[in-house]
């Protein structure tokens, strides 16, 4: 009786042993579900910037602390107004001399690049990724301001840059209560004297899904 004892005990040391191991070592991937905050500077002279409410996905592998990520958002633009829409000194033909117009144009984002994130179970991290946005904003008030000519195109280069934290609840399960950097699209902007910058603010908060480790 004895003897099983003292193997019974052995048996659940190496249990807890291998767990503990398998809970030091890094998961390999992590899967995000998040809601998404876009303060978007349209680029337009006399026009204050829009807040844009989203969410989305994310899908990182990791090497231990480097890992390469691509990200999905999607933000809603429910009739943002634009005061002032000064095409005076636009070459385009037709289109009254100034305008508030109220038009819808949501904004999407894929993204993709590297982050490098400290593991353990507070995980601060950074990240640059590189892609591409869809929004049809710009075309909007184009057809809003009776413009004639080429609209402008509905896809961009996109950028974003920023860092962020994950709290580990347990090892599956990770909780993101800030993500924060700078957001640059470059669409065609007909209304504004050339200017196809779009300097914004992003805000991403969520949870995350880990699993796969060594």
């Amino acid at each position: 009786m004895a003897k099983f004892s003292l193997l019974w005990v052995a048996g659940v040391a190496l249990l807890f042993g291998a767990n503990t191991l398998a809970q030091d070592q890094p998961t390999k991937w992590e899967i995000g579900g998040d809601y998404s905050l876009v303060d978007f500077f349209p680029a337009l002279p006399g026009s204050n910037s829009h807040v844009l409410n989203g969410g989305g996905l994310s899908l990182v592998y990791y090497d231990h602390w480097l890992g390469f990520k691509a990200d999905f958002q999607g933000y809603a633009n429910a009739g943002k107004i634009f005061t002032g829409v000064p095409v005076v000194t636009n070459p385009i033909v037709g289109a009254p001399s100034t305008g508030t117009l109220t038009v819808n144009g949501d904004l999407a984002t894929y993204l993709f690049g590297p982050v490098v994130k400290k593991r353990g179970k507070i995980e601060p991290f950074g990240e640059v990724l590189i892609g591409g946005a869809y929004s049809i904003v710009y075309a909007n008030l184009f057809t809003a301001a009776g413009a004639v000519g080429k609209a402008p195109g509905n896809n961009s280069f996109s950028l974003t840059s920023g860092v962020g934290l994950d709290i580990h609840i347990n090892r599956a399960i990770s909780f993101r209560p800030v993500e924060i950097g700078y957001l640059l699209t470059k669409f065609s902007n007909p209304f504004s004297g050339g200017a196809v910058h779009q300097n914004n603010f992003r805000y991403v908060a969520g949870l995350t899904f880990n699993f796969g480790g060594e």
